[in-house]
């Protein structure tokens, strides 16, 4: 998750070690990748079908598509699974401000092309989308990589964590720090949260989801699990990811 507030902490706040066949967050794993380039893990992301995926795009420099790699169907960051390399990275509205670090965050999300495509098996499957106008549930889950403290030398965990968090009204989150106030908007974001638990930067990209549905895309937040964060709202971009993917 990118940090508003610039320094920030790379973790699932609150969260427990998880294994690809681990009720209430095993169908959630086998949709999810872990996205590196040649200097080793950079986010989070979802299966979207054999050749598809999608992730935040300031997880990206959408020019330099064959830097990127997914591994699919492992909960371990770097062994086990599979590797596709993304071939093609599309940003909503081709936005001209992609460089522009506010901006990016008004719809951080990316789609991706890869091969060799996905092969869908017992540890890998696609996310199932929402409608335009569905509601996400009051209770959804997290998962990622990440430090399983804020100690200075704490290290990214090779195992991936998760944790369940609770829906927070916009009119409430958008009064829990000037910088959401500015920046989340109702229509194409997210808040969810709970005391002590969060998703944080590092974690950007990976999904929000209630069993396979993908409702969000973790996106930014200040605080970690003291303020709720801040995730792209899927159903808002339901038509643009059609359009390219014909999803």
């Amino acid at each position: 998750m990118e940090n508003v507030s610039c320094k920030a902490t790379i973790k699932i706040i609150g969260g427990h070690p998880i294994n690809i066949k681990q009720r209430p967050f095993m169908t959630r794993t086998k949709l999810q990748l872990s996205l590196h380039n040649s200097d080793g893990f950079i986010c989070g992301a979802s299966i979207l079908s054999k050749n598809w995926g999608i992730t935040a795009l300031h997880c990206l420099l959408p020019d330099r598509e064959t830097n990127y790699f997914v591994r699919a169907g492992s909960n371990k960051l770097y062994q086990g699974g599979s590797l596709h390399k993304l071939t093609k990275i599309y940003m909503y509205n081709n936005t001209m401000f992609q460089y522009w670090f506010s901006s990016i965050l008004y719809h951080d999300i990316a789609l991706f092309e890869v091969r060799p495509r996905f092969r869908f098996s017992s540890t890998v499957r696609a996310v199932r989308l929402p409608t335009e106008f569905t509601k996400p549930p009051e209770q959804l889950c997290v998962c990622g990589w990440g430090y399983t403290s804020v100690q200075s030398n704490a290290k990214i965990s090779n195992v991936l964590m998760g944790t369940c968090i609770r829906h927070t009204p916009y009119e409430a989150c958008i009064e829990e720090t000037p910088e959401y106030r500015m920046l989340v908007k109702k229509d194409h974001h997210l808040c969810y949260g709970a005391s002590g638990k969060d998703s944080c930067y590092g974690d950007s990209g990976g999904p929000l989801a209630s069993k396979n549905t993908l409702y969000g895309i973790v996106s930014f937040g200040q605080n970690c699990a003291i303020v709720s964060g801040v995730y792209t709202k899927v159903s808002y971009y339901r038509r643009w990811i059609k359009q390219i993917t014909n999803l």
